[in-house]
């Protein structure tokens, strides 16, 4: 999936982005319900549409200094596209949450489904009052490089 189309549709927003976005491992069908909802979440929590902030970053996560590699980690270390919704808004406890997990509760718990059909490796719900922020990790997308 590629974003730039994404970003310029969601200008009611504050966007944030770097100058070139990575294009994600899954398909616009399966993310635009989970980012609908992850949108949803900051206003229900009190914010206003233009005071959200729509952030789309590149990530490397490496492997932590003096870990194992066959520790699990998580994120695990890779490449990733991370969204985030942030604003004024209250969206429940800090938490994280990752594939298989069964820790995750609130707004994390809810959105398990979204996270499973959009290929959500990672997410993250952090409050810094009165800041409320959202970030999913999806992986980058690989190009397969074939010889002509």
């Amino acid at each position: 999936m590629r974003f730039e189309a994404l970003l310029r549709a969601h200008g009611f927003m504050k966007v944030e982005r770097p100058p070139e976005i990575w294009e994600a491992d899954t398909e616009d069908v399966r993310f635009l319900p989970l980012l609908g909802e992850m949108i949803a979440s900051g206003l229900s929590g009190g914010a206003t549409l233009s005071e959200l902030t729509l952030n789309v970053s590149n990530i490397v996560v490496g492997l932590d200094e003096g870990s194992d590699e066959n520790e699990r980690q998580y994120p695990f270390p890779g490449e990733y596209v991370a969204v985030t919704v942030c604003g004024d808004s209250d969206l429940g406890p800090d938490g994280v949450w990752h594939p298989g997990g069964s820790s995750a509760k609130g707004l994390l718990s809810r959105l398990d489904s979204r996270f499973v059909e959009a290929g959500v490796r990672y997410a993250y719900v952090r409050r810094m009052p009165p800041t409320g922020s959202i970030t999913v990790f999806i992986p980058r997308l690989r190009q397969n490089c074939s010889p002509h």
